[in-house]
């Protein structure tokens, strides 16, 4: 379909840098697989757009051995909701963690995001809009304008949005 040597090669292409997708790019480094971030913001966004995770979630920080240190400086347990008439303090649910804790989006992002540029495997781009996606058999193939206004190809295995 396209020539590969006009494409930079990567193993999974992952759209939007906010939890998710730093979390699935972290989750991907820390198992050898070389993946590229491409982002719309040129840095995180002050603007907290989630406020809690749930045991799941709590326990895919843990796995990337950032939890303690974002329980630490952000973490706070919700132990019910009136209107619910649940009790989120127990440890029921089988993974042993609470129901929730309540974060501050941006620190939650920046653990993720250093978490991201210590593994080598990871590639984050910001200032970046896809403008163009287009798959054959063997790969995805992504045109992007980066943040210097250049246009850009990459191909990938996989491509991710997560914004």
């Amino acid at each position: 379909m396209t020539d590969s040597d006009e494409y930079e090669t990567t193993d999974v292409v992952i759209c939007g840098c906010g939890p998710t997708g730093a979390m699935l790019s972290a989750y991907l480094g820390q198992m050898s697989i070389k993946n590229v971030v491409l982002d719309r913001e040129a840095d995180i966004t002050t603007d907290p757009r989630g406020i809690a995770l749930d045991e799941d979630g709590i326990r895919f920080l843990q796995g990337l051995g950032i939890y303690d240190g974002i329980y630490t400086e952000i973490g706070t347990y919700l132990s019910r909701k009136a209107f619910l008439e649940m009790d989120y303090g127990t440890t029921e649910g089988g993974t042993g963690h609470v129901g929730f804790i309540c974060h501050k989006q941006p620190v939650l992002e920046r653990y993720l995001r250093d978490k991201m540029a210590a593994n080598g495997f990871s590639a984050l781009r910001s200032g970046c809009i896809v403008t163009h996606l287009s798959e054959s058999e063997e790969w995805t193939y992504c045109e992007y304008t980066d943040a210097e206004g250049n246009t850009r190809r990459i191909r990938s295995k996989f491509f991710v949005g997560a914004d």
